[in-house]
């Protein structure tokens, strides 16, 4: 199973990662996908959640809050956001 998540505010870092933590214990992929303020934990997810979680977000949001070249993600479109809602089983949204 692949658990899609989708971050849109910059207010649940502890549960996005705990949520993915959880996920891949119990053996799930996980994608990500951020735009508007979420792109702002972008830096701080990568860092928490792992190599093994493809995580991408959408430079049009990202640019005007500072957002750059995150180590660790994509810097893309909506299409990452497509993408990433079409390959997963379940979409969660924060």
């Amino acid at each position: 199973m692949i658990l899609g998540i989708l971050v849109n505010s910059d207010k649940h870092l502890d549960d996005i990662v705990g949520l993915v933590k959880a996920a891949k214990a119990a053996g799930h992929g996980v994608k990500m996908f951020a735009m508007d303020d979420g792109t702002l934990l972008m830096e701080e997810i990568c860092k928490q959640a792992g190599n093994d979680v493809e995580v991408a977000y959408c430079n049009h949001s990202a640019e005007p809050r500072g957002v750059k070249d995150v180590e660790g993600a994509t810097s893309g479109s909506q299409y990452q956001n497509a993408v990433m809602v079409h390959d997963s089983d379940k979409v969660v949204v924060f």
